[in-house]
């Protein structure tokens, strides 16, 4: 008897097929379109654009789509069956033979109707075709993302536009383990409904058997916001937020952030970690430890930072891995029941070198002088240090975006 995973496989082959004589056919009928408009001088993407009556992103669109040798890849790059009749209207107006405008044709008709028959919408047709054209996957992902970040934006009220959470990581100053220091700076912060309240969450991925200490970066418990945001980068009124420690997690409610398009909130705290991590990983039974940023907030721009001071965990290097935490909560990396709730992504972990002048960021002006404040609050070198980064774009909401260092 057939093996259900042998018939699952040959039915996906079969339908890979199908959409790739479906986008040949295409791809061959748009060729000729072009090559046929570039006989009679059209032929540049600004020429190509005002007689078809495209956008410039439509029509950079069908010229990558029909120069592409990959049929998948042409479908991918294309737009819509919608943009292009609206290309074959500008194309028969500008004179092209009756028959290729045919061709063109018929071949956006078979396209739509596999659509229909056997994928869906155009939607799971992109979907499908970020698995099997690579290509495609950078673009698809961040056209979804950025259309979550706005219907998030639209159901939570608020959105924040540059969201970085940077961490330090130092020797304490008995020796005994290592201190860490977290950043959060939430710039450009506003709502976009009137009854919104933004929430942030903070979390480390240290393991302890008792409660972790937290300080102000004067070394003072922390009792309420006014503890941990720093005034000299922060744009915004304290009173109006809330925070609570709830076990190892820090909890902020903001009100009354700016509404619409006036000037967003910048918001910057920092909390200090007095011998967060132990000096190796036997004293807390773990193979895995790091940092992590949860996206709270629905955010344009997510930089997760880590400093190291040159002793600290000199041989490792982080390891990028995001959670989507919507049903089982936070995670820690080394919780196998978590595995099937990390997400794949197209961004990778950038080595950024070592002291203030490596770690700039484009969307954070004041970015090293922050870092260089926080040093000097807890008289930290920051020339022996080194850092690394990731960067998202329109980070998924919900999900926890990991820095992991397997020891």
């Amino acid at each position: 008897m057939e093996m259900m995973g042998e018939k699952r496989i040959r039915d996906d082959q079969s339908l890979q097929r199908s959409i790739a004589r479906a986008g040949n056919d295409l791809r061959l009928a748009l060729s000729d379109l072009l090559d046929e408009l570039a006989g009679a001088g059209i032929n540049s993407q600004q020429s190509l654009q005002s007689t078809l009556n495209l956008s410039q992103s439509a029509t950079s669109r069908v010229m990558s789509g029909a120069r592409s040798t990959d049929p998948l890849t042409t479908l991918a790059r294309l737009p819509g069956p919608g943009g292009l009749r609206k290309m074959l209207r500008g194309a028969s107006r500008a004179g092209v033979a009756p028959e290729c405008l045919a061709r063109v044709q018929e071949a956006v008709g078979s396209v739509e109707k596999l659509i229909d028959r056997e994928v869906g919408d155009r939607y799971n047709l992109d979907a499908l075709l970020c698995d099997w054209a690579h290509e495609s996957r950078s673009s698809f992902e961040l056209r979804q993302r950025a259309a979550a970040f706005k219907a998030m934006s639209s159901l939570r009220g608020v959105q924040v536009q540059t969201f970085a959470s940077s961490w330090l990581v130092h020797p304490s100053n008995d020796g005994n383990a290592f201190d860490a220091v977290q950043i959060d700076a939430l710039l450009a912060c506003r709502r976009v409904r009137p009854n919104a309240v933004m929430h942030t969450t903070s979390q480390h991925l240290a393991l302890h058997s008792e409660p972790v200490r937290v300080q102000n970066l004067e070394g003072n418990p922390v009792t309420c916001t006014r503890d941990i945001i720093v005034p000299q980068f922060s744009h915004f009124d304290a009173e109006s937020m809330e925070t609570q420690r709830q076990g190892n997690l820090t909890r902020t409610r903001v009100r009354n952030l700016p509404l619409g398009n006036q000037r967003g909130a910048d918001i910057v705290t920092a909390m200090h970690y007095p011998d967060l991590y132990p000096l190796n990983r036997t004293i807390a039974n773990s193979r895995t430890t790091g940092v992590a940023a949860n996206v709270e907030p629905p955010t344009r721009v997510l930089v997760l930072d880590i400093f190291l001071h040159e002793s600290v965990w000199p041989n490792a290097t982080p390891q990028l891995r995001v959670f989507d935490t919507v049903i089982r909560g936070l995670s820690h990396p080394d919780d196998p029941m978590r595995a099937a709730d990390q997400l794949e992504c197209i961004e990778n972990v950038t080595m950024l070198g070592r002291g203030i002048g490596a770690f700039r960021v484009e969307e954070i002006a004041e970015y090293p002088d922050l870092l260089q404040f926080v040093c000097e609050q807890r008289n930290w070198d920051p020339q022996f240090m080194r850092g690394y980064r990731v960067k998202m774009k329109y980070p998924v909401y919900g999900s926890q975006v990991c820095l992991a260092f397997e020891l």
